[in-house]
């Protein structure tokens, strides 16, 4: 089943004839989502899909050429202090009250996960004094969107024999390990394996020191200089023909390209490692650059994204999304279940594009949604030695 449509509550209006300009990846800029997005505001769109770093210097240097970030959120460390987007009123997002309490308060089941590195809620309010914090105003960075709790993935192995992100690292996985390249991703997915493995212990791996981070790069380079990689990504495209050569492999990937995979018909299958997750959190954010008629076009977007449809095709290719009781009305039971409540499928379920993902018994890797959302260890962070470390880690992949 595909689940149902929910009619939208309220219309909304073609301000102009120019495209409103969305910058963002391949992640959230899926074609089932242009298009739905093209029928129900009325809107032409420019749809602008980067790798995560393209994306990221683009929307911090060049603000005059998007009018919609669609990112993530530890983006904003690097991207609110060089002026290039706007805060967003509150009161333009109409259903602002249905945000749940993750994006806001950093809490899951009432209670904050013992997390590293800077959860959205310390990036989500705009202080009186312009900087941003987790102490609640009405002007927001982002408006908070899709989410999830990721891992690593393997084809080749049965994943329920794999129990940890040192298996990046095993001896026996050399040569056929996919890692992300994007330094303030990729870096985490390299510290768990490290750790896990006891070849290095960090004091806080949400935010490393000088000397951490130089013995992690030391370490990468080690391993890179020995073979142990077979890819390394920077557009998950890059990872969806690792993973897809027919061959074992084990490493970085997101749920957007599983089920791309998945519908492709590579048998692969998502890690549920002992430690914990790496959590991410996107959103959307306004250009400061953006004219008016893109403004009031671009806060269209911002309340559809939230209206429950997007939110739908989201969780179809494996995100969360904020504001469940809305998206909920456009799926089905069956979806529901599978996704959110982590129940055995009662039925194929199907992605964004309405191919199927996963056969009637299975279940997601990790259960229910807040099973799941409670046990990140780490978010993506942006450390205060990020230059530093982008500097190194670009490097050491490059040697």
């Amino acid at each position: 089943m595909t689940g149902v449509t929910a009619p939208l509550n309220t219309p909304f209006v073609n301000r102009a004839r120019e495209p409103l300009r969305v910058l963002g990846t391949t992640v959230t800029q899926v074609d089932a989502l242009k298009k739905a997005a093209v029928e129900d505001l009325g809107q032409r769109f420019e749809f602008i899909s980067l790798d995560g770093t393209a994306a990221q210097r683009r929307g911090a240097l060049y603000p005059d050429t998007f009018d919609v970030y669609d990112q993530w959120f530890h983006d904003i460390d690097l991207i609110w202090p060089t002026g290039s987007i706007r805060a967003i009123d509150v009161n333009r997002i109409r259903k602002w009250d249905e945000i749940e309490q993750l994006p806001a308060t950093s809490r899951v089941r009432g209670e904050a996960p013992n997390a590293l590195g800077s959860d959205p809620s310390q990036r989500l309010f705009v202080q009186l004094d312009g900087t941003l914090g987790n102490t609640e105003t009405d002007r927001i960075s982002m408006v908070p969107t899709v989410h999830n709790a990721d891992s690593f993935a393997v084809v080749g192995a049965d994943p329920s024999e794999i129990t940890g992100w040192g298996s990046l690292l095993d001896p026996k996985w050399a040569g056929t390990v996919v890692l992300q390249t994007d330094a303030a991703i990729g870096s985490l997915d390299m510290l768990l394996a490290l750790h896990a493995k006891g070849e290095l212990v960090v004091k806080d791996a949400g935010d490393l020191s000088l000397e951490e981070i130089d013995a992690l790069v030391d370490k990468l380079f080690s391993y890179r200089a020995a073979g142990h990689f077979r890819c390394l990504w920077a557009d998950e495209a890059q990872a969806i023909v690792a993973f897809s050569e027919g061959r074992r492999a084990i490493g970085s990937l997101w749920w957007s390209g599983f089920t791309r995979l998945r519908a492709m018909g590579v048998p692969v299958n998502m890690v549920t490692p002992k430690f914990g997750y790496r959590g991410w959190f996107g959103g959307l954010a306004l250009s400061i650059k953006a004219e008016p008629w893109a403004v009031d076009a671009a806060y269209d977007y911002l309340n559809w994204w939230l209206e429950g449809r997007a939110g739908a095709l989201m969780s179809r290719n494996g995100a969360y999304m904020t504001g469940r009781a809305a998206l909920r009305e456009y799926l089905s039971k069956e979806e529901w279940d599978f996704w959110y409540r982590g129940k055995p499928a009662a039925c194929d379920i199907r992605n964004a594009d309405g191919t199927i993902v996963f056969s009637k018994g299975e279940r997601r890797e990790g259960g229910a949604y807040e099973d799941r959302m409670s046990r990140v260890a780490v978010w993506d962070t942006v450390m205060k030695e990020h230059n530093y470390l982008v500097r190194r880690w670009e490097n050491a992949l490059s040697r």
